[in-house]
């Protein structure tokens, strides 16, 4: 019997466990995708900057030929 007891005990607390991060992820759900944009946004920005480099050549004459 006290097995059993401490069994359901186990099984509402995370029961409840799993409802509260539900309920802090809907309350916080814009924070939540303002942060993941912005870190989108800052991995985005790192790339273009890499993608879009100046190129060793730039500084040629190519008008010369």
């Amino acid at each position: 019997m006290k097995k059993t007891v401490g069994l359901i005990l186990k099984i509402v607390a995370i029961a409840m466990a799993v409802a509260a991060v539900v309920c802090a992820v809907a309350a916080f759900w814009d924070q939540i995708m303002d942060l993941i944009d912005t870190v989108i946004d800052k991995i985005e920005g790192r790339r273009a900057d890499k993608c879009f480099e100046p190129s060793e050549f730039d500084d040629y004459d190519d008008s010369i030929m």
